[in-house]
């Protein structure tokens, strides 16, 4: 007797058609994860940032003594008082408005008060503003369009 064993399984070509999809759906999953650590990276960066002049406002208060928050917009960089300078990601385009006299600065004087201005932080077509009151010192941000 010659019986026929059936013997359940898969063929090569159906392995092979599962580990492609899997390596298409790994590489889509790739892509979006890069670009969600790419925004995370630059919301950080603008966090840093706003902080930086927060923290720049509250200590020309405490202290009583004018203070600034200086940049240097071809090194990527911003340092407030007393600390090392801090980068933000070369992707990241920033144009500082503020007045002449100080330079790439923000001045925040002891009654609260700033010398005003805005950043204006750009990548692939997001736009960002951080504007900081002349009258109050407050610093805030916000998208636009």
């Amino acid at each position: 007797m010659n019986a026929r064993v059936s013997v359940a399984g898969f063929t090569l070509l159906e392995l092979l058609m599962v580990i492609a999809l899997m390596a298409v759906a790994l590489g889509v999953l790739g892509v979006g994860l890069s670009r969600g650590l790419d925004a995370s990276r630059d919301r950080q960066a603008l966090r840093e940032i706003v902080a930086a002049l927060r923290q720049t406002r509250t200590q020309a208060v405490l202290s009583g003594a004018p203070l600034q928050l200086r940049f240097d917009l071809p090194k990527r960089s911003f340092q407030a008082p007393g600390q090392d300078p801090r980068h933000w990601p070369g992707n990241l385009a920033v144009q500082l408005t503020t007045a002449e006299a100080l330079g790439p600065a923000v001045a925040f004087f002891p009654d609260g008060s700033s010398s005003g201005g805005h950043l204006l932080v750009e990548r692939a077509g997001q736009r960002w503003r951080i504007d900081v009151g002349w009258l109050n010192g407050n610093v805030r941000w916000q998208a636009v369009q």
